[in-house]
């Protein structure tokens, strides 16, 4: 997981620090689904398989767009102390979420963004300004391509959790392609990457809403 991961000792009391609350304020807003039983076979694996293939250089700069309940960004967060994590959540009540957790599982390095993934990826301060782009399950291949890339630098990568990368790679390919990106590859059967490769026209993201509504597709 690179140079800078925390060793199992050392992260393990704020993972389950993390999950606790989580299930905890799970009962109040809906932040996962998954049986608190399946919580480190689900979250906590599939976050690590992410960080693994990643492996983003130390000192990164990562957003993770539609964190939810904090999985991946967060619990990459606690993994890799040198990262810096934004975790984008539109939803108030998930962010206010995150701002808890983030505090309590000790991740200054975290911050929140409480606003949709299109609006932050016309804000300066958040275009062109990642190395790393993370998600899970948020959107389709497309959108998550538009909602992404405009974030990273050129050189970074969306490299985001799906149910089948192989079968996205065809549909992630124009929207890539418009918005910046390379040819998804599948770095795993469950993780796609696409790496910015040109700049991200200033249309996109379009706003908010349309990406879902009308995703980029290849004529």
């Amino acid at each position: 997981m690179g140079p800078a991961t925390v060793t199992g000792v050392e992260a393990e009391p704020r993972l389950v620090r993390y999950l606790d609350e989580l299930y905890r304020w799970n009962q109040r807003i809906n932040l996962t689904s998954i049986p608190r039983e399946e919580a480190e076979s689900r979250h906590l694996a599939e976050a690590r398989h992410l960080l693994v293939h990643a492996a983003p250089a130390t000192g990164a700069r990562v957003a993770d767009i539609g964190a939810g309940g904090g999985v991946p960004g967060l619990v990459m967060a606690i993994l890799r102390p040198d990262l810096r994590v934004t975790l984008i959540e539109s939803d108030r009540r998930k962010a206010g979420f995150l701002v808890h957790a983030a505090a309590l599982c000790e991740c200054p390095q975290v911050t929140v963004e409480p606003r949709r993934a299109e609006e932050v990826g016309h804000d300066p301060a958040h275009r062109d300004a990642y190395d790393l782009a993370v998600s899970r399950a948020t959107a389709s291949a497309p959108v998550l391509c538009e909602l992404a890339l405009p974030l990273l630098r050129a050189g970074g990568r969306l490299v985001a959790l799906v149910a089948d990368a192989e079968a996205d790679l065809r549909a992630a390919s124009a929207a890539a392609s418009a918005c910046g990106g390379g040819v998804p590859v599948a770095l795993a059967p469950g993780i796609l990457s696409v790496t910015k490769v040109a700049p991200t026209p200033e249309r996109y993201p379009r706003r908010a809403g349309m990406p879902a509504r009308r995703p980029l597709h290849g004529s």
